[in-house]
């Protein structure tokens, strides 16, 4: 039978972009378009019939798009940067993975290898929403995790010339010396991983990877623990963000006037002026404009109001959401240092027991951290609420009014005469003075805590730390760390913890020269190139090694500038003496020839050779072509 080009190729699509394009790719399962622009930006279009752009993201990450791929199933989509990949979901482009690297993603393969091990799961711990955060972390995990096949991506860094493994994207699990990377592929059975590269002359070297394939489930184990860690890391993260929304420096402005005011006095201080007037209720006349005209009566009444609220805001987030998460992280380490345990299933990806109770022991230090900073509020609350107090009924008094309607017992004048007594009433770090009467600001900070935590009045913490005083090699506490610090570390540990590394993998099997125009199937089972006399050589990728076989298929008469491979059937983009590019579709008994537009810059096809992209016009225009072939009678 005969195949008639006009049924075969025609154009659906026809579009003029505002913005160059760069990069595109084809989804492997929907009629999704990915492109990105020379403005940073980059969407995903819906191009069956009509033209819909779903969404479009604009990162504020240095550089343009440097490559985009998509997961096997189409449900996520990598974007490579300059010095960070991400990953984002298809519906609605939520940013669901950011990873810092220098690698640049050149290829995402699934693993299919069937197991009958059942594995016990932890159970999933309930975690409260979190207001202001836009996006269901648990919805997150899920679009990571695979639920059937091993994701595989895989990462070309060309300054260190090699090709990184991450499971689902995520999870470092090997590496693969290589240096000029420019395509990569792992076969379907994860028994070879396919480099092509091109330092001196184009080169196809395929490495055993039977470990990976052996390994898939034990990776699959470890990788969904990492998923579940990760996006508890990222509700710490944003429980962080809710609790420094919540106190946002109430105090700032307040520390401005008071450090101001005292910096004015001389030769007595501040704390002297206050204790005067506590002790005699008369002020000079410097204290009492600072405290009528300046503080004044209603600003430091609102003072009282918003820091108390602040307070029991950061304690109900510490209590119900902080310690919640710290407590499922918890769960997940010790499920994962249990795994670490069985050496002759997973010892051999890498996971070690040692690196594990590291990540423990640093989630133990963190949630005595907050133990700690508890206290600090539960002091600071009762400091400064005794101290407003008094300084709100001092100033009503020297404004005549009437002072009676504050009321503060004998005990909170106590704690007020106990702190002026100190004479310190101000912190200083980086050119900036807080009053010393609150010490939660210090949590929230890089650097050390000025003002260490009192133990001996928290029962928990004194209890704890008589415990794990003759344990010091497996935990120690450090005063001296402030809140972030402490989830700092953490979150380092937990890092090292999930480094994979698979041995033998940097081992090449076989190795065969090319030229650079080349392609390899989506399953990575068939390398085709084109070499000087216009021969399509197939090339047979397995864990044994290359297998070649020149055949010349189909007479090709003009200059082959681009090819796409499949199982059966290929696509050649051709260039003829009067430079009119043609694009041919070499079925098993068949060539089904269409003519491109003279300025074609650029094609790309889809995994399934329904649709074609063409870009010209300087990158602006695109036309998108149905390649489907037709069953009927024609």
């Amino acid at each position: 039978k005969s195949i008639t080009f006009i049924e075969v190729m025609t154009f659906q699509v026809d579009r003029t972009s505002a913005n160059p394009i760069e990069h595109a790719a084809w989804s492997p399962t929907m009629d999704l378009l990915a492109l990105s622009y020379d403005n940073g930006e980059f969407s995903v279009v819906r191009t069956c019939m009509s033209w819909q752009v779903v969404w479009t993201v604009k990162e504020d990450t240095e550089g343009l798009v440097q490559g985009l791929v998509w997961r096997g199933d189409g449900k996520v989509l990598a974007v490579s940067f300059k010095d960070v990949v991400n990953m984002y979901s298809v519906e609605g482009g939520a940013l669901l993975h950011s990873s810092s690297t220098q690698d640049g993603v050149v290829a995402w393969s699934s693993v299919a290898v069937t197991s009958n091990v059942n594995f016990l799961r932890p159970v999933e711990p309930y975690l409260p929403a979190l207001e202001d955060v836009k996006t269901d972390i648990m919805s997150i995990r899920d679009l990571l995790e695979s639920k059937t096949d091993l994701n595989v991506m895989l990462l070309c860094d060309k300054q260190k010339q090699c090709v990184r493994l991450a499971a689902q994207g995520m999870m470092h699990v090997g590496v693969v010396s290589a240096a000029g990377v420019e395509s990569v592929g792992i076969t379907q059975d994860g028994k070879s991983l396919c480099v092509i590269t091109d330092e001196t002359s184009p080169k196809c070297t395929v490495y055993n990877t039977e470990i990976l394939a052996g390994h898939t489930t034990n990776i699959n184990d470890v990788t969904m623990i990492y998923s579940k860690v990760l996006t508890l890391s990222e509700y710490l993260l944003s429980t962080f963000k809710a609790m420094t929304d919540c106190w946002d420096d109430v105090l700032s402005e307040f520390n401005k006037k008071l450090f101001a005011f005292h910096m004015s006095l001389h030769p007595s201080n501040l704390s002297e002026q206050f204790l005067h007037l506590l002790v005699t209720g008369a002020a000079s006349m410097d204290l009492e404009n600072f405290l009528v005209h300046t503080l004044k009566e209603k600003e430091i009444s609102k003072l009282l109001q918003s820091t108390m609220q602040s307070y029991e805001g950061i304690e109900k987030l510490i209590t119900q959401n902080f310690m919640c998460c710290c407590y499922a992280l918890a769960t997940h380490l010790q499920f994962l240092l249990g795994m670490s345990r069985w050496y002759d299933r997973y010892g051999e990806l890498g996971l070690k027991e040692i690196a594990v109770q590291d990540s423990i022991n640093k989630l133990s230090g963190l949630m005595i951290k907050a133990q700690e900073m508890l206290q600090c509020i539960s002091h600071s609350k009762a400091k400064l609420s005794s101290f407003l107090k008094w300084l709100l009924k001092a100033t009503i008094s020297l404004s005549d009014g009437n002072s009676t309607t504050v009321k503060i017992s004998e005990d909170e004048l106590n704690l007020v005469v106990k702190f002026l007594k100190t004479g310190n009433l101000f912190a200083t770090r980086a050119d900036t003075y807080h009053f010393n009467i609150d010490t939660v600001w210090q949590y929230f900070s890089e650097e050390n805590i000025l003002v260490p935590p009192e133990y001996y009045n928290n029962k928990i913490l004194d209890t704890v730390l008589t415990l794990l005083k003759d344990k010091k090699p497996y935990l120690t506490v450090q005063p001296s760390l402030s809140l972030v610090q402490s989830h700092k570390l953490l979150t380092e540990s937990l890092l090292k913890c999930f480094e994979l590394s698979l041995p033998d993998l940097n081992v090449p099997v076989h190795s065969v020269d090319i030229t650079d125009q080349y392609t390899l199937s989506s399953d990575s089972k068939l390398l085709r190139y084109v070499n000087d006399t216009n021969i399509i050589t197939m090339i047979s990728i397995s864990d044994e090694g290359l297998q070649l076989s020149n055949q010349n298929r189909h007479t090709i008469t003009e200059r082959i500038t681009k090819i796409f491979g499949y199982d059966r059937d290929f696509i050649l983009v051709t260039n003829s003496a009067n430079n009119t590019q043609t694009v041919c579709i070499c079925f098993e008994d068949d060539i089904v020839k269409t003519e491109l537009p003279q300025d074609t810059q650029k094609i790309f096809i889809s995994e399934n050779r329904r649709l074609g992209a063409i870009l010209s016009a300087q990158g602006r225009r695109i036309q998108i072509l149905d390649l489907d072939e037709d069953n009927g009678e024609d």
